[in-house]
């Protein structure tokens, strides 16, 4: 076990040259457990993380965990306003944010988060829990899945085993570590393994590069556009050696990039599947380059069934799968889609191959894509309504050939409105992933000859301005 080991490398810190061991991520954590500790924090306590990807995050969760605590991560670019609507609808003990710093010894590492604890008559208990994951509400409210520590384990059993990742593996970290996917791909199997990562706080490709190839990773976890970048922009030194096991997910993968990817590297991007809700579900196994696209297999401990609604295209069913590594419920928000024992209603369409791959068609709701992340309509089509001289606005989907979706806006209102002031008036107040790129002014919306919305008409107007 590495926590048996205490020099075993751990977390690999390219912008601050050193690299973290057991043992110095074990004094991290007990430094924050020492002060969540001393406040009163306990069994089933709620913490909100805003550290993105920093070594202090990784030391956080150890110290609440040994509490039985829970933890929350959410993105960087949370709004105030927004963060502190999750801590008061979830009764949070306390936020923890990241420290602007440049340190320059390991041991310093314990000054890289700041606790603010809320009041403490505001704290609720949610005992039995370990994690809440954040995901997209159809309300434009996100939900809370949460994961009791039987099912966090499965999940990463399925991942560790089915993905291939080992103990003696360093992957590369740069998709976020507060979402679903970093978390299951890269802090789960640190933890359960001891798989070193290199931990890098956004994406720079240059770096990624450069440090794949330093600390010999093998494994690089990422989304469509990071590959997409490096098709058409070969690293000068070409590509790491070491780093041979690409694995995408949060967004699809064209066979187009897939086959590009492989003419030039000779490596194929393998796709993965899953949900906040049910963890990993299918991955892409195969060497091979399929002509029909999917998800790939099921993973050993999951089951999927395809099952029939009013929405469901031809020759399509909506994706439920059964697994242990399927969360039991919202914390706060009552959803037919869990059935017990283990089931969990998708929100994907999708068929069966005759080889028992998955392939999707689309989902349910209305969610906007943006690179892996998802963006829901409703809630920028709040922030649009506020502004003045805007009378209506709808918010849909426009292609985009590197993040898979963009955000488009069609804003109706007066001609005092322009595309840049409605650009800077999202930007105060939405996270830089949300503000539309394409935006359409006009007078007022299209309607059908029954005087609805014309969504076509919206789409129209939407593609052409794209370019």
């Amino acid at each position: 076990m590495w926590r048996d080991e205490p020099s075993h490398a751990l977390v690999h810190l390219p912008s601050l040259n050193i690299t973290l061991t057991a043992d110095d991520l074990q004094h991290v954590r007990n430094v924050y457990a020492a002060t969540l500790t001393s406040a009163g924090i306990s069994n089933g306590h709620l913490i909100i993380s805003v550290a993105g990807n920093r070594t202090g995050f990784l030391a956080l969760l150890l110290a609440a965990w040994n509490l039985d605590a829970v933890v929350m991560p959410v993105d960087e670019d949370i709004r105030d306003e927004g963060l502190e609507e999750l801590a008061v609808r979830f009764g949070a003990a306390a936020i923890v944010r990241a420290r602007e710093r440049v340190l320059p010894a390991s041991r310093a590492l314990d000054e890289v988060l700041a606790i603010e604890f809320r009041p403490l008559d505001t704290w609720r208990r949610h005992s039995g829990l370990s994690l809440f994951k954040l995901t997209s509400g159809s309300s434009g409210l996100p939900k809370a899945v949460g994961v009791p520590p039987a099912v966090m384990i499965s999940d990463t059993e399925q991942i560790t085993e089915a993905l291939g990742i080992r103990p003696s593996d360093t992957q590369i970290a740069t998709i976020p570590l507060s979402h679903a996917y970093g978390f299951g791909n890269l802090v789960l199997p640190l933890f359960w393994l001891g798989t070193s990562i290199v931990l890098h706080e956004a994406f720079v490709p240059q770096a990624v590069m450069a440090n794949a190839r330093t600390y010999h990773a093998r494994v690089m976890p990422g989304v469509p556009f990071m590959f997409q970048h490096f098709a058409a922009h070969p690293p000068a030194d070409g590509w790491p050696p070491s780093l041979n096991w690409l694995i995408s997910a949060g967004a699809r993968l064209s066979p187009e990039l897939t086959t590009a990817f492989r003419d030039r590297y000779g490596l194929k991007i393998h796709t993965m599947y899953g949900t906040s809700e049910a963890g990993v579900i299918a991955f892409d196994r195969s060497d091979a380059i399929e002509t029909e696209p999917s998800v790939g297999w099921p993973l050993p401990g999951a089951t999927i069934e395809l099952r029939s609604d009013d929405g469901v295209p031809e020759g399509y069913g909506r994706v439920f799968v059964r697994g242990n590594a399927v969360a039991p419920r919202y914390v706060d928000v009552d959803s037919q889609d869990f059935e017990a024992p283990n089931g969990f209603l998708t929100g994907d369409y999708g068929s069966i191959l005759p080889d028992g791959r998955l392939v999707l068609a689309g989902r349910v709701s209305t969610f906007i894509n943006v690179a892996g992340r998802k963006v829901q309509p409703t809630e920028i089509e709040i922030a649009l309504r506020s502004m003045p001289g805007v009378t209506d606005a709808r918010v849909l989907a426009a292609a985009d050939p590197i993040r898979g979706q963009q955000v488009a806006a069609v804003v109706a209102g007066n001609g005092a409105l322009s595309r840049s002031s409605i650009r800077e008036f999202c930007a105060r107040r939405l996270p830089p992933h949300k503000v539309p790129r394409v935006i359409v002014v006009v007078r007022t919306m299209p309607l059908t000859a029954r005087g609805k919305l014309d969504l076509s008409a919206l789409q129209t107007l939407v593609d052409a301005n794209l370019g």
